[in-house]
């Protein structure tokens, strides 16, 4: 997979700035860590608004990304509905590579 926003995402993992599964991220809201949100566009419509209200209530930006199965495989992990960076400044990275389209996954 390419992309700058693959290529963001392997380096927030990289760096330890990205954590992921339901459990973790609900955990990184309740801890104020989350400053993006990331959520599989395959993912299903009670995780999506359960997300999105969890995203609203702390004003984090939410960006649909991906399948399941291509998220888990960009992060090095099982398949995976929601993913967060928990950096400011990666996160504005990654908010402006997907606000400027340059989200393309080569498997697509």
């Amino acid at each position: 997979m390419t992309g700058v926003v693959a290529q963001m995402l392997g380096l927030c993992r990289r760096a330890g700035k990205v954590i992921s599964g339901d459990t973790a991220v609900r955990n990184g809201f309740l801890k104020d860590e989350v400053k993006l949100l990331i959520l599989a566009r395959d993912a299903s419509e009670r995780s999506k608004d359960d997300f999105v209200h969890l995203a609203k209530e702390k004003n984090v930006p939410v960006f649909y990304y991906a399948s399941k199965n291509e998220l888990g495989i960009l992060l090095g992990k099982a398949p995976r509905t929601v993913a967060a960076i928990t950096d400011e400044q990666l996160a504005r990275g990654v908010a402006g590579a997907m606000e400027r389209g340059e989200a393309d996954l080569s498997t697509r």
